[in-house]
């Protein structure tokens, strides 16, 4: 009796050690076709902006035939609230845009090929600085608008 239990056991020990084995192999990103990346929020001097939600970037993955986009669908995602992200494609030419609000907009065209993860690395995109406009020719900086809601349009002087 004593030997049938010991190698119930064993078995059962044996069985959990494959399960355990089994549970802490992560999946390979290289099994399957798409890109992968990291966004990360700039401003002018290239240094990165720490506060800005990178969640809030989007991502457009639109497919080109011959150059020219198909209109009939894209593949929009979020990354992850570090700024990675990866997407499975279909093999063939790709449209990618990259856009916050804010920010001046990402875009390239990749080649997916059959079994290929394409690493895009890490895109900075640079945040849009409003400087200090310049009067209109004739009319000084401090004028005081009146009335906001009119508008005076008139042909360019020369």
């Amino acid at each position: 009796m004593s030997v049938k239990y010991f190698s119930i056991i064993i078995i059962i020990f044996s069985l959990l050690l494959l399960l355990a084995a089994c549970a802490t192999v992560s999946p390979k990103e290289d099994l399957f076709n798409g890109i992968k990346g990291t966004v990360i929020p700039v401003n002018r001097d290239g240094k990165e902006i720490i506060y800005q939600e990178k969640e809030k970037v989007i991502i457009n993955c639109i497919p080109l035939m011959k150059g020219s986009p198909l209109q009939e669908w894209s593949i929009t995602l979020n990354p992850k609230p570090d700024g990675t992200f990866i997407v499975a494609l279909d093999r063939g030419e790709y449209s990618v845009e990259i856009f916050l609000k804010g920010f001046y907009v990402a875009s390239f065209h990749i080649d997916v090929l059959e079994d290929e993860l394409v690493d895009l690395g890490i895109i900075k995109i640079e945040e849009i600085e409003a400087g200090e406009g310049t009067p209109v020719k004739g009319e000084e900086a401090d004028d005081v608008i009146s009335n906001e809601g009119d508008v005076n349009i008139q042909p360019p002087s020369n």
